[in-house]
């Protein structure tokens, strides 16, 4: 049997993903066939059931696809046009684009949103349908539960948000099995690019997407729809920048924001490792990682290769001036 590859997935995960998922799908689908519809939902299964029969549900999954693959087109766009980076495609890293590879940046990232979308919207149809018997409590208008409040949520659901995320990646995707089984495609994706940035597969999307969706909504607190809808679509953007070769960090913002806030550098980091020397599981905050162990402040190998000085020259690379044109551009030092 040839040996697994820390940095790649291969062709029998992707495989072994998406049949998983399948399979999971055609379960679902007999036991929607099967319920007995003239009961009342009495728990999260028969209620799921029965959410499947709903025209609404099926109507809100076809629009809110499409949506979902418009913003991460556009983020991935913009984030690439900024803080582009050329990745060699001869060994395990698959091309960033690709009419026939499922595993590119590209593909892999709507292979994860067709699985996502209609999970997401589980969570939020159940919200509608069940109200706060379905144990969350969204709500619509922003000022409902006062000003301060809509603003103090938003930082509140981050840190919940994050912390899942930490753990579900930690602790579940680089957990020897299922690393391999549906967490090493990401990180074949080495060095990552900004169209890689939600480049996960079915069950990986449940992990990184879904739970850190939905699991702080079971918290007990009350959270707008809009406001969390908001900040996962400026979170795609924040994971397609964060996946780029931006050299900027939040540390020459602030001192506090850089303690706090992971920047490019370390999530390019974690990519550079895979299931061994794994560090820096969080995406947006440092406290995870710092207070348990896992953060690496140091750079990946390739950080070099591509880095820009962005406090001298970064209005030359948004203007798009090759590195030529950056170096003439420089004033001479006096004599």
């Amino acid at each position: 049997m040839a040996e697994k590859h820390e940095f790649a997935g291969g062709k029998h995960g992707i495989v072994q993903e998406i049949a998983a998922f399948v399979l999971c799908g055609l379960v679902l689908a007999l036991l929607a066939a099967t319920h007995d519809r003239s009961k009342a939902c009495s728990g999260p299964l028969s209620c799921t059931l029965e959410m499947f029969y709903d025209r609404d549900y099926h109507i809100r999954v076809m629009i809110s696809l499409p949506v979902a693959c418009a913003i991460y087109t556009v983020c991935a766009l913009i984030a690439s046009s900024y803080f582009p980076r050329e990745v060699n495609t001869k060994g395990v890293r698959p091309p960033v684009a690709s009419w026939v590879r499922w595993d590119s940046d590209f593909n892999w990232s709507i292979v994860g949103l067709i699985a996502g979308s209609p999970m997401i919207h589980l969570f939020l149809y159940a919200s509608e349908k069940y109200g706060a018997s379905s144990g969350m409590i969204l709500y619509k208008n922003p000022l409902d539960y006062g000003l301060a409040w809509a603003v103090l949520q938003i930082p509140v659901y981050l840190l919940l948000w994050d912390f899942v995320f930490y753990v579900c990646h930690r602790w579940i995707l680089h957990s020897p099995y299922l690393y391999y089984w549906c967490h090493a495609g990401h990180h074949a994706f080495r060095p990552p690019t900004a169209w890689s940035g939600i480049a996960v597969g079915p069950i990986d999307v449940i992990f990184e997407g879904i739970l850190p969706y939905a699991v702080p909504l079971y918290c007990g607190l009350p959270f707008n729809e809009h406001i969390v809808n908001t900040v996962n679509a400026l979170l795609t953007f924040h994971a397609t920048v964060l996946h780029s070769s931006c050299h900027s960090q939040y540390g020459n913002l602030s001192g506090i924001l850089g303690w706090l806030m992971i920047s490019p550098v370390g999530h390019n980091m974690h990519h550079q490792y895979g299931l061994k020397n794994a560090c820096n599981f969080a995406p947006i905050f440092k406290i995870w990682d710092r207070f348990l162990g896992t953060l690496n402040e140091t750079e990946p190998f390739w950080w070099g290769s591509d880095k820009t000085d962005v406090t001298d020259f970064g209005w030359a690379v948004k203007m798009g001036l090759k590195a030529a044109d950056q170096k003439a551009a420089k004033p001479a030092k006096a004599a």
